[in-house]
């Protein structure tokens, strides 16, 4: 017992020490608090909304984040990567500023040519089979774009300069405004209910940002420096080029239930999603802290060994929470709270978890691609897995449905990480031969 005792003394002195833990229960504490009552909030959206209006809803939004990634330029990557390798405050205001202008002007010039010739119309007609209205929605999915990139290069700023009572503020503010508007407009204004969530989100959250993007501003030193932004890019844009290749991974298995399965199965299959999503958003409050201290980790033999000790508590404690979950939503679903006509996602969850645990632990280590500076890993990874998954989805849907899309998704995330875990052996192993 006194052995036991001691153990537990020495595991409490550990984690009172340690930077990692200490920044991630400050960010975490927040996030917890934030993004649960998001999650509590859902079953308030189901019943606001009817069945097909939420699927259209959700269908929109995973069009805008999927494609977000792919318009950044990976850039919110070099920040982290970079931040931290100048030593003065006029240094890394101009790798600010550089980034910034890079990123405005990209957005600028692609955003004129896409919604200038109407291309965004033959994307949207491609990528989703169901009767939507895009032209009454098209504005806010691109306002909705612009908020997701800027909404990520903003936190990683926060992170990357440990603002870690500005994160806390920013995601507060977000909660709090967000909220009231969406289920304010939602109770109180008639008419098309997806545009009148559309609306009050996204530009309730554009408001947000921009307050909050004064800090990123006033870091800033207003000199373009073109070696930055040289070196920005060489590590950025393997990141953009992959998330091109990652939209055939994380909107195949949408369109594939849209498109074969109806859209009220694909408002069940993306609850389902959503619920299993509380797990990469944990794992991201955690990344936050991770990432950044993990690119000033030069010890790899040390990083190494931290990165499997995550590993194995996040397959731990994910897996213990996903049945966490799986028992609340049935008691919701039981009590009434979540609409009855939503029963499928009790089948659908189980395999979703697993393929979000999976995918989880494939981030983890992918992170080694930024570390050894060869993010073009990620893109040939990508496009490999995608491919195959497309085919793979293309057949499975046919046969079995839903079951059939979730089941390629579990196999689509185990491939990607066990060749990110082969990936970040192979290179950690090499480094140590160097280092000899």
């Amino acid at each position: 017992m006194l052995r036991v005792k001691e153990k537990f003394q020495q595991y409490l002195q550990y984690f009172k020490g340690n930077i990692l833990v200490e920044r991630f229960a400050k960010v975490f504490s927040v996030d917890v608090f934030v993004r649960g009552i998001n999650f509590l909030l859902i079953p308030l959206f189901l019943h606001l909304m009817t069945k097909e209006e939420v699927g259209v809803y959700d269908y929109l939004y995973t069009f805008a984040f999927t494609l977000a990634p792919t318009f950044s330029l990976g850039l919110h990557v070099g920040l982290v990567k970079m931040y931290h390798s100048y030593d003065n405050s006029r240094d890394r205001g101009q790798l600010l500023f550089s980034i910034n202008i890079t990123l405005i002007s990209f957005l600028s010039a692609v955003f004129g040519i896409v919604y200038g010739f109407g291309l965004d119309f033959y994307i949207f007609d491609f990528l989703i089979e169901q009767p939507i209205d895009y032209q009454s929605y098209r504005f806010f999915i691109l306002l909705a774009i612009i908020v997701f990139i800027y909404n990520v290069l903003l936190t990683m700023f926060f992170v990357t300069a440990e603002k870690i009572s500005k994160i806390q503020r920013y995601n507060i503010g977000r909660f709090l405004l967000v909220n009231i508007i969406v289920f304010a407009s939602l109770l109180f204004l008639s008419g098309d209910k997806v545009k009148i969530r559309l609306i009050a989100t996204y530009v309730s959250e554009f408001v947000v940002l921009v307050y909050f993007f004064r800090y990123f501003y006033r870091e800033m030193t207003f000199v373009y420096n073109k070696e930055m932004i040289k070196r920005c890019l060489k590590i950025s844009l393997p990141i953009m080029m992959t998330s091109v290749s990652y939209v055939f991974i994380n909107f195949a298995d949408k369109y594939f239930v849209q498109k074969y399965c109806g859209i009220e199965d694909f408002a069940d299959y993306n609850k389902a999603v959503q619920f299993a999503l509380i797990l990469p958003v944990i794992f991201n409050s955690f990344q936050n802290i991770w990432m950044p201290l993990m690119m000033k980790e030069t010890d790899v033999k040390v990083l190494k060994r931290r990165t499997n000790r995550v590993a194995k508590i996040v397959l731990l404690s994910f897996v213990a929470i996903s049945l966490i979950l799986l028992l609340a939503i049935f008691v919701a679903l039981l009590l009434g709270i979540i609409p009855q006509n939503y029963y499928n996602i009790l089948k659908f969850f189980p395999l979703v978890a697993v393929a979000q645990i999976l995918s989880v632990l494939s981030l983890l280590y992918q992170y080694y691609t930024s570390y050894f500076e060869k993010t073009y890993f990620n893109l040939i990874i990508s496009i490999i897995v995608g491919t195959i998954g497309v085919i793979l989805n293309y057949f499975a849907v046919k046969q079995v449905g839903v079951f059939g899309v979730a089941v390629v998704m579990i196999l689509i995330n185990l491939t990607m990480w066990l060749l990110y875990y082969w990936f970040s052996n192979y290179n950690i192993n090499k480094q140590l031969q160097i280092n000899k």
